[in-house]
């Protein structure tokens, strides 16, 4: 791995002078540049399931290659880089693989990044960077949107999947959840149903009332904007699967009686929280 030296001195005046953690591209600056080996590159391409269609932002981008890969299967994208000398260098080894079309570089900071358009975001910085980055993501990305980190991770937001690379921390990828927290009113053909769900990251705790029963909830994900769960009150199981869309959520309901399985739409206003 590629450890410029000039990089590590940089970092060490900043660590000797104190500087201040909230000076512009101060945090960057303590995520000294490291290639990601390639073999990670496309690993995390992999994990991302990335080609056409597919928009690829790549925050502290170093010498372009995970941009320039992605956009060798077809992606778009840009890297945001601090260092003006790699984001020409990105520039001119986009142009060598010819796909200076669809892979640009742009001079800032990590932290003022445009995320707009991205449907994948890809990190290689300290975990303190990410910890300062992970509000933005959040309150940026659309959920579904993948971020993809080389060895380090998010804190307590724990990673949707992990794989093991070169690096000794692996590939960690996290999808966007949707903000689905609050109280939630469901009208489907078996009826109405009050919702409540409790929200860390993607995780989700819930409980469900029909005609203010207390309903026995069986399970409950949420994966992006993909939200499923099922519950029962001894004669029926009820399977809800669908989507949220900002204060809505609409899917397909099944009702598994006894003798029959019932299946139908359903759809949720939120009357609370969030």
């Amino acid at each position: 791995m590629a450890c410029p030296s000039k990089f590590w001195r940089l970092l060490l005046a900043l660590l000797a002078l104190g500087a201040a953690p909230g000076a512009a591209g101060a945090a960057e600056l303590v995520a000294p540049y490291v290639n990601s080996p390639q073999e990670d590159v496309e690993l995390m391409l992999d994990m991302a399931d990335a080609g056409p269609g597919d928009y690829v932002i790549d925050l502290g981008a170093g010498d372009g290659r995970i941009v320039i890969t992605a956009a060798l299967r077809g992606a778009a994208g840009h890297g945001v880089e601090l260092d003006r000398e790699l984001v020409e260098l990105a520039r001119r080894r986009a142009r060598a693989a010819e796909v200076d079309d669809r892979a640009a570089f742009r001079h800032g900071d990590v932290f003022e990044a445009d995320l707009r358009g991205a449907t994948i975001v890809t990190l290689y910085l300290m975990p303190e960077v990410n910890l300062r980055l992970r509000p933005k993501l959040l309150a940026e990305l659309p959920p579904g949107t993948r971020v993809l980190s080389n060895s380090f991770d998010m804190g307590d937001w724990q990673p949707d999947r992990r794989a093991q690379g070169r690096t000794s921390g692996g590939i960690l990828m996290w999808i966007v959840p949707a903000a689905v927290a609050g109280t939630w009113r469901i009208e489907a053909g078996e009826g109405s149903f009050e919702l409540e769900i409790a929200q860390q990251f993607q995780r989700i705790d819930m409980s469900l009332r029909r005609d203010g029963r207390e309903l026995h909830v069986l399970d409950a994900t949420l994966s992006g904007e993909r939200i499923a769960f099922s519950a029962g009150d001894g004669h029926t199981r009820y399977v809800f699967s669908g989507r949220a869309d900002g204060g809505r959520l609409s899917g397909v309901m099944q009702a598994h009686g006894v003798d029959d399985t019932r299946i139908g739409p359903w759809q949720a206003v939120r009357t609370g929280g969030g």
